[in-house]
């Protein structure tokens, strides 16, 4: 288990950085229209390339071939790869015209929302180039989110997570995702908490964003009890003095450690309700779960959570190509260790001593899970 975290850590590989591409295709993601994530992938797929062929057509003339482009990225951005031309031939001309169309219309927010979309990670590993440019992003991302909601300040929540063409405001919650996104990289889970929730605030259906929330949160936790669940990136001490930090206080700084477990765990489950199981990240929230539930030693819970990221890894969609996640990798063993060792039956009041029967066991009333003698 060590030697597969350290080839981790020395590959360092950042988040957003896209390594090894998808040929992504039409007749590809048809294949799997049956599955809703699937369709969210098509949906951008579609919305790229019709802008595209606009900007052809129009010889780089028609801005509407940037507002298709820009809600392709708001569905879902790591689609950009399925077109690699735009950052190897077509950058210039798409900025310049941004440029243009920026001049004359200082509102027109699809073109700076690609002047930082678009910012590539060159060497596709964390380092210092990229932590400028993660704040070079997160500073482009704030004052998008700031104009927006000087521009629309009585917009309600949007209802559909994926449509954008509605006004401004239907882009805030991703606006917010990716801002926590950053945070989240540069450890700074209470400011990503944050944004997960101001994301949450602005579309309550936005599954992603729950689910960084509940990362976050266990984050928080995690660091409560003096132990973190994600190996720390060695870098030199000025790398880190480019990178966002949680400066300042947070709401989070009163949670007790009990509130933020709570938490934790009921925002996971709920994604786990919300979202499709063919999502690409469903298997996280499974194994987070079962990570809260190892700290709570509570093994019959880890036992069902991780069983549950198991079943979901088998349900993920064969183009996300093999899951990697390095809390598997410090769960597996404990896994291991307990699969096949039978769990004494007892009542789920823990200040009961009687020694019961899985049969003597009624279930509650009230969740149905729990179960509990006569007494």
């Amino acid at each position: 288990m060590g030697e597969k975290l350290k080839q981790r850590v020395e590959a360092n590989k950042h988040p957003f950085a896209i390594t090894q591409p998808v040929a992504f295709s039409e007749e590809m993601l048809r294949q799997f229209d049956s599955f809703p994530t699937a369709r969210i992938y098509l949906q951008a797929y579609k919305l790229l390339e019709e802008g595209l062929e606009l900007l052809y057509k129009s010889n780089f003339a028609d801005a509407r071939g940037i507002s298709l482009i820009a809600h392709g990225y708001l569905t879902e951005n790591s689609i950009l790869q399925a077109f690699p031309e735009i950052q190897n031939l077509l950058l210039p001309n798409i900025f310049h015209l941004c440029e243009e169309n920026l001049v004359k219309n200082p509102c027109f927010l699809e073109g700076l929302l690609l002047s930082f979309a678009l910012c590539g990670y060159e060497s596709g590993k964390v380092s210092e180039e990229s932590f400028k440019c993660d704040n070079k992003r997160l500073m482009g991302i704030t004052n998008l989110i700031h104009h927006i909601e000087k521009a629309e300040p009585n917009s309600l929540p949007s209802e559909e997570p994926f449509e954008f063409d509605k006004n401004y405001s239907s882009w805030l919650h991703v606006l917010y995702y990716h801002k926590a996104a950053i945070y989240t990289i540069a450890e700074a889970p209470g400011k990503a908490a944050e944004a997960f929730e101001n994301s949450l605030k602005c579309c309550p259906s936005y599954c992603d964003s729950k689910r960084g929330l509940g990362y976050n949160l266990m984050e928080l936790y995690s660091r409560t009890l003096e132990c973190n669940p994600d190996e720390r990136v060695d870098l030199p001490p000025k790398f880190y003095e480019q990178r966002p930090n949680d400066r300042g206080k947070s709401k989070y700084d009163s949670w007790t450690t009990e509130k933020l477990r709570d938490t934790t765990v009921k925002v996971f489950q709920e994604y786990l309700v919300e979202a499709p199981q063919c999502a690409k990240h469903y298997p996280n929230a499974c194994y987070h779960l079962a990570y809260c539930a190892l700290l709570d030693e509570n093994m019959n819970e880890f036992r069902k959570y991780y069983e549950l990221g198991q079943d979901a890894e088998e349900k993920r969609l064969p183009f996300f190509g093999p899951f990697d996640l390095p809390m598997k990798v410090i769960l597996s063993p404990m896994y291991q260790l307990f699969a096949n060792v039978k769990q004494s039956v007892s009542c789920g009041n823990k200040a009961c001593t009687k020694k019961v029967k899985e049969s003597d066991l009624k279930s509650c009333s009230r969740c149905g899970k729990q179960k509990y003698c006569s007494k």
